[in-house]
């Protein structure tokens, strides 16, 4: 049961970081929609998030502000708070670099996130399961 219960352990873990990953995603579709739209419409601040909200491949993104429900670490929440409030503030060519720079960003961490997941997973999953082997033995 020890065994069983920290092999989920580490499965929770590789979980956690596969959500960061898919979580940059989103923001880095986020990011291109709305530089598309300013490029072809210049559609207003309001305009741009009810076309984000009703987009069917963000229907299970949290648009809250605040990012409460945001896998990532707070610097990397604030940059993506910091995004959604400079919508509308500037005129569209220094919303379009913002946005550039957004996304320059969050593409290499994305690519940090996705090394950091693929050189780890194995190191988890064994984490988690020999430390239960271990805590086993430690019980008997």
């Amino acid at each position: 049961m020890i065994i069983i219960f920290s092999s989920s352990l580490g499965i929770m873990v590789l979980t956690y970081k596969k959500n960061q990953i898919k979580y940059i995603d989103s923001l880095l579709y986020i990011a291109n929609r709305i530089s598309l739209l300013l490029k072809s419409t210049s559609p207003d601040t309001q305009e741009i998030m009810s076309i984000l909200k009703s987009d069917k491949r963000l229907e299970n993104f949290n648009f809250d502000i605040k990012n409460n429900n945001s896998p990532l670490p707070d610097e990397e929440k604030l940059k993506v708070s910091d995004l959604f409030n400079s919508i509308g503030k500037y005129d569209a060519e220094s919303q379009i670099k913002i946005i550039e720079e957004f996304s320059g960003y969050f593409k290499i961490l994305k690519q940090e996130y996705q090394q950091h997941y693929n050189s780890h997973k194995k190191l988890y999953l064994l984490f988690g399961f020999f430390s239960g082997v271990f805590a086993s033995i430690l019980l008997i």
